[in-house]
């Protein structure tokens, strides 16, 4: 079910069982209403209060009932009080001692409504008869005097209330807490804080809460909250280490301008000092090693503006379809030449003599230059550096490339940066050679040809580099929707 739909079934559920508790408690409410007032209730006599009234009559402008209507009262053991406008008593029969005479009119309704306060159940009626207006009121003592009836008449308001506030706390926890849990998350993102807000210490009990129908409803937003908390922290623990690696990039690449600025610097003082008078041989000596210095610095420089090209994808690459093989071994053949080659075993292993690729062979012959001059230059005299190229035609195709050596090896923490920018896995004031780019510009021209590059390296277990160009598109799955 999508979020959209989920959210809107998930509301009209809790509102459903909202009204339904709802409409339970008033209905219980009435049936207690009825319960406990309906002991109140007189018991109908023979003849009822209205009956009474009309057939009261006025001698000397005294109320007076006849026998019968006393008989009557007398067997249902009532008794009777008419009082006039000022609720004074002007008429009574069969009356006990301990019912008042005078009732104000709080006083009547208070004694009507709340039968248990005094133990007796009391009717009324009021009439005009002739110019008096009076009210007549039939009494009854109850049977049942316990104050349980009582406390209850007034106790099942403050029931009914405090119930709604509970039902209406449970339904706004079950509604609001996962939105206050999201926007807890949200406002810690805002801040900085990339973790998940917490609501218990034990992080058991904080998931199993998070296992709730109310949180389940959102799993989709909790999900993409989770994805985008981890990719924040991320970046953010990558963008502290990439401006910790890049001061000591700097660093290392001052140092690297320095030396051969010192070298120059030196030569063209002796040079122009009018103390010597180099002879030609010296000259050219001195300018020979300028122009390497000079030559080192121009690589430096042209290595940090590719690096930066390759990254944005600014780079023209121009594809021909070229042979494979052919330029490794031209690429084996010119770095054996190499001073730190000198020791080292070479081979190349292919299943064809001619593989072709789409590629632009300049900037592909430097990714493999610097891929196999990060295993000649690292490596110990004695090692073997071997590279196998293969070529897969049943689907899915590809052309493979393993670079391996069995030499050193490197740790987890260089094989994790190795082709991150700037980093080198060497000390910055060591003797190697290199700018720290190299394997980053290698792995960048590698994707920029549609291929992608993983490596494997232990520690003393050697290192293989695994460089794959699929021959055919793969298809993009469409991405899912959290709607």
């Amino acid at each position: 079910m999508k979020l959209r739909n989920r959210v809107a079934y998930y509301f009209v559920s809790r509102l459903f069982w909202l009204m339904l508790l709802w409409s339970s408690l008033i209905v219980v409410s009435i049936i207690l209403f009825n319960f406990f007032f309906g002991h109140n209730k007189i018991e109908n006599p023979q003849i009822s209060i209205n009956q009474i009234a009309e057939q009261t009559t006025l001698v000397d402008q005294k109320p007076s009932v006849n026998p019968k209507i006393q008989a009557s009262l007398v067997k249902n053991k009532t008794w009777l009080q008419i009082l006039d406008e000022q609720g004074n008593e002007v008429f009574s029969f069969n009356k006990p001692e301990d019912v008042p005479s005078h009732y104000s009119p709080g006083e009547l309704v208070s004694d009507y409504l709340y039968p248990a306060k005094k133990g007796y159940q009391l009717s009324t009626w009021y009439k005009a008869t002739g110019d008096k207006e009076l009210t007549w009121v039939l009494g009854k003592p109850m049977t049942d005097k316990s104050p349980f009836l009582y406390w209850m008449n007034v106790l099942w308001v403050l029931f009914m209330i405090l119930t709604g506030i509970l039902i209406a706390v449970f339904f706004g926890r079950q509604l609001g807490a996962p939105l206050l849990y999201i926007v807890s998350w949200i406002d810690n993102l805002s801040k900085g804080k990339y973790t998940e807000p917490f609501y218990y210490q034990n992080l058991h009990l904080q998931r199993r809460w998070r296992n709730k129908a109310e949180y389940q409803t959102y799993q989709e937003l909790m999900q993409a909250l989770s994805e985008l908390t981890s990719i924040l922290q991320r970046n953010t623990d990558e963008r502290e280490l990439l401006e910790k690696t890049r001061e000591e990039w700097m660093t290392g690449v001052s140092h690297d301008l320095k030396t051969p600025l010192s070298v120059i610097k030196g030569y063209t003082v002796l040079l122009s000092s009018p103390e010597y008078q180099w002879e030609q041989k010296d000259i050219r000596h001195f300018s020979k090693i300028m122009e390497e210095r000079v030559g080192y610095m121009e690589e430096l420089i042209e290595d940090f503006n590719l690096t930066f090209q390759l990254k944005n994808e600014v780079v023209p690459l121009k594809l021909e379809q070229k042979n494979l093989v052919r330029l490794l071994k031209d690429a084996l053949e010119q770095l054996n030449k190499l001073p730190e080659a000198k020791n080292k075993m070479f081979s190349l292993e292919t299943t064809d003599s001619k593989i072709a690729l789409d590629m632009d062979s300049k900037y592909l012959r430097r990714a493999f230059e610097n891929l196999l001059s990060n295993s000649i230059k690292h490596n110990p005299p004695g090692t073997r550096i071997k590279v196998l190229i293969h070529k897969n035609l049943s689907p899915p195709k590809y052309i493979r490339v393993l670079i391996e050596d069995d030499g050193i090896g490197m740790d987890q923490e260089t094989t994790d940066h190795l082709f991150d920018r700037y980093y080198r896995g060497t000390s910055t004031s060591s003797s190697t050679p290199g700018t720290g780019l190299g394997m980053a510009i290698a792995k960048q021209i590698i994707i920029n040809h549609g291929g992608e590059m993983t490596i494997c390296s232990k520690p003393q277990l050697g290192t293989q580099y695994i460089i794959t160009f699929p021959l055919q598109k793969p298809i993009k799955k469409p991405k899912d929707s959290f709607e």
